[in-house]
């Protein structure tokens, strides 16, 4: 399930677009299947590799899929799934190479964002280097691409903001200085320049990123580098 971010107001995340986890892994597996064997997967494939019973449990969100705009497939021709993106080019209805139409696909829909590591959802944890995985993920939910990148939260601290252990957080890289009760990604300095994710307060001059969990306590941000503000939350149901 994805769920957008609100405003700074509570800085919680708040209700959305939804987009299953279940189907991202379809959209990965669809993609990485024809970047590794230069076809489309069958109905059985995408099951076996999305955890799903049957091939008729793909089908089933094949379809939602193709309805959001995120897949294209030709009905009862077998292995014509493809993962839609901006400039793609697919087969007409006759069979001729062309621009997919805007009534087809429209790419402003998608994003495709990359993967680039963990964070602490409690002590600081070093981050993990780009893992070279993307995602699509809706535009209406995490807005423009320029900028965005996935974490996997590990920890608790923020719990109370309905960000858990073992989410995704989606993170927009920040040029300006976050706003009083934004959740943000920062990395600390004198810590190995470790990266957390917390709320970010100002007080009494002083910059602190907060935790949502009464057994954490606040970390001093001073020194730290905000590397974004969390736009989504990504969580396996």
């Amino acid at each position: 399930m994805m769920k957008g971010a609100n405003s700074a107001e509570t800085g919680r995340p708040g209700r959305g677009k939804v987009l299953t986890w279940r189907q991202l892994k379809i959209l990965h597996a669809i993609d990485r299947h024809v970047a590794v064997n230069g076809c489309s997967p069958s109905n059985r494939e995408i099951a076996a590799a999305a955890g799903l019973k049957s091939a008729s449990s793909a089908l089933h969100h094949l379809r939602q899929l193709k309805d959001a705009g995120l897949v294209t497939y030709q009905p009862g021709s077998p292995r014509t799934v493809r993962v839609l993106q901006p400039a793609q080019h697919v087969s007409g209805p006759a069979g001729e190479a062309g621009e997919i139409p805007a009534e087809t696909l429209d790419s402003q829909k998608v994003v495709w964002v990359p993967v680039m590591g963990q964070v602490a959802g409690g002590n600081p944890i070093l981050p993990l280097g780009p893992d070279q995985r993307r995602f699509p993920l809706p535009r209406e939910v995490v807005g423009a691409e320029e900028g965005l990148f996935i974490l996997k939260v590990v920890g608790d601290s923020m719990t109370g903001a309905g960000i858990f252990s073992g989410d995704w957080v989606v993170v927009r890289e920040l040029f300006d200085q976050p706003r009083d009760g934004d959740i943000v990604a920062a990395l600390i300095q004198g810590f190995e320049d470790e990266g957390t994710v917390k709320t970010y307060r100002k007080m009494d001059g002083r910059v602190w990123l907060m935790p949502h969990n009464p057994a954490h306590t606040p970390l001093p941000g001073d020194d730290a580098i905000i590397r974004g503000k969390v736009v989504a939350v990504l969580r396996q149901i």
